[in-house]
């Protein structure tokens, strides 16, 4: 089936089957016809998903990024159009100062990004609950009582309390003359001038919200001549910010599926299908697995997994679940990724390493020096205030080694002085990080971490030769998640392995049953 044979079509990509691939050849057949690259649309709600389709169009098809214009996420489309600047925008800074006026905390002001441009941001505080359910009813359509109704929370919620904060944040933002992302859409599907496009894709097209489905079908798709949706209805876990499985499943007449999988091997892709074939509403899909066999284990404690080897991904269906799996293997002596963060801090791992460099006679730049200087111990035995200052005027790109800074720097530190006397640490940091190097762990030229944690929903699109999936789930979600949503999440989580999926199954009472 050729796209060209219709206004428009959507694309079911079941995992790894290669749907950015396909994507990107639909833009390379258009512009070998000779369109114009900047009438081509590559949209998405994700930032995530807009930025790997550009790079790997620059790579296959020699492109500028300049020439890629509208390969954005929505509410990007949206801010350009409308003429708005960084400053207009509602920030962390600016939820902050919320909290301060309404008395009530909102973390999730230090996650709100402009480049992301998140409807709904990340956050248990009773100010972030009451945020999205103002985002939500806005995005979704429905009333402020009907979300409220609708939510279930720890925190002790008043409807009330939930209007007065409704009005504080539009009295702030017309006082400010501030616009949030719902208010960019909002705008741009009531003012926004579009451009017109030859080939329109949206990728991703399955995680959208009403509101966004509003931009794309009254805005976009009349000023463009051929469409494209992409997604997989199988991969819908967002239903709690508001998105519908329905405006996916029925965004085109002309469907196709993909049907060969790259990454998921025979066993899990099985597995997979036993489990999602529970849904009550999805696009029938045959697809195919790897000429891989896989594997599959069960087990009861992440103890009972060996990961000294080989690349891990640890996957949880809350993020209070994974930071307890966290706290267990910094016990167990594991260096690994959270958050886009490591373990320990990084500025640690890097003045070691700065530190065992020296000590083997290298030389190291006078950026890496003076990193290193801000965490080295601060005493005439190791690093003089003396000492610090010459090393803070060192030429950033010059190069130094260990007898420079001993003779010119008066450093007293000499080649003989293990790391951690040389460097502040913690005595827990200390400790874990002995634990790490015992398991024979290198905390040395770590550019990619080895071992990742991340809640499902997080890892969406990520991918591991191995992966070791929770199935506890928790109170919130048994009460008040349906259960296809849970079925499509753990789907998610399935389909993360290229090669052993290992599931740990909870003695909890609140736990997926696979």
């Amino acid at each position: 089936m050729s796209y060209t044979s219709y206004k428009s079509m959507t694309i079911f990509g079941p995992p790894g089957t290669g749907k950015t691939t396909r994507l990107i050849n639909m833009v390379q057949e258009a512009l070998e016809s000779g369109t114009d690259p900047a009438r081509v649309g590559f949209m998405s709600f994700s930032k995530k998903a807009t930025t790997e389709a550009r790079d790997r169009a620059i790579e296959k098809l020699q492109v500028n990024a300049k020439d890629l214009v509208w390969f954005r996420t929505l509410h990007s489309m949206a801010f350009r159009q409308l003429g708005l600047r960084r400053e207009q925008v509602l920030d962390g800074g600016d939820l902050n100062a919320l909290s301060k006026i309404l008395g009530l905390p909102m973390t999730s002001s230090q996650n709100i990004r402009m480049d992301e441009g998140l409807l709904f941001t990340p956050g248990q505080a009773k100010g972030d609950e009451y945020y999205n359910m103002y985002n939500l009813s806005r995005a979704t359509g429905q009333t402020l009582g009907a979300v409220f109704n609708q939510t279930f929370s720890d925190n002790m919620l008043y409807f009330r309390e939930l209007e007065h904060v409704v009005s504080a944040i539009e009295e702030y933002k017309q006082e400010t003359k501030k616009v949030d992302f719902v208010d960019m859409i909002e705008r741009f599907i009531e003012d926004g001038e579009c451009p017109s496009f030859d080939l329109l894709i949206v990728d991703e097209a399955q995680d959208l919200v009403p509101l966004q489905w509003r931009m794309i079908h009254e805005v976009i798709v009349p000023r463009s001549d051929r469409v494209v949706f992409a997604g997989d209805d199988d991969q819908c876990i967002f239903s709690w910010m508001g998105v519908k499985v329905d405006n996916f499943l029925s965004s085109s007449e002309h469907k196709q599926v993909l049907d060969k999988s790259y990454r998921v091997p025979k066993k899990i892709h099985q597995f997979a299908n036993n489990v999602v074939s529970r849904l009550s509403i999805r696009q029938d899909k045959d697809w195919k697995p790897t000429d891989e066999e896989g594997d599959i284990t069960y087990n009861y404690e992440l103890g009972d997994i060996d990961m000294s080897k080989g690349e891990w991904l640890i996957l949880a269906r809350t993020n209070f679940i994974a930071n307890r799996i966290a706290n267990k293997l910094r016990d167990m002596g594991y260096l690994f990724w959270k958050d886009n963060r490591w373990s320990i801090s990084s500025r640690i791992l890097e003045s070691i390493e700065t530190w065992l460099k020296l000590q083997k006679g290298e030389s190291l730049s006078g950026d890496d020096l003076k990193a290193f200087a801000k965490m080295a111990v601060a005493s005439d035995r190791y690093l003089s205030k003396a000492c610090r200052r010459k090393i803070s005027g060192l030429e950033s790109h010059g190069l130094y080694d260990l007898n420079y800074l001993t003779v010119f720097c008066g450093m007293a530190a000499g080649k003989d002085d293990p790391w951690y006397d040389v460097i502040r640490i913690r005595d827990i940091d200390y400790a874990y990080i002995t634990s790490v190097r015992r398991m024979g762990e290198s905390i040395l030229n770590v550019s990619k971490p080895r071992i990742e944690v991340s809640t499902i929903h997080r890892a969406k699109g990520g991918e591991a030769d191995n992966v070791v999936l929770f199935t506890e789930t928790s109170p919130k979600i048994q009460k008040f998640s349906t259960v296809d949503e849970e079925i499509r999440t753990f789907y998610v989580g399935i389909t993360r392995a290229r090669k052993t999926l290992h599931i740990v199954q909870s003695y909890s009472n609140y736990r997926f049953q696979l």
